[in-house]
């Protein structure tokens, strides 16, 4: 199974649209290749305005667990 990349599941639980995406791609890339400290894509989103702190928990814990929209849904109806 391919792990999916942070941006790839922001992207489809419907937090970022390809826009705001490509612009914080580009930010973290301009800042690597410029040798600032790294910061990691979720953060750079938060601090555009395009994500809050809970979206990007969410992001994670699809990551974490490898798992699609279904499982972060069905774990909120629970709560």
């Amino acid at each position: 199974m391919v792990q999916k990349l942070f941006g790839e599941v922001a992207f489809e639980l419907g937090f970022v649209n390809t826009d705001q995406l490509y612009q914080a791609l580009t930010l973290q890339a301009k800042a690597e290749a410029e040798k600032k400290p790294y910061r990691s894509l979720g953060q750079i989103l938060i601090e555009l305005g395009h994500m809050n702190d809970k979206q990007v928990l969410e992001v994670l814990n699809v990551l974490h667990r490898g798992g699609s929209r279904r499982v972060v849904v069905a774990r909120k109806k629970k709560e």
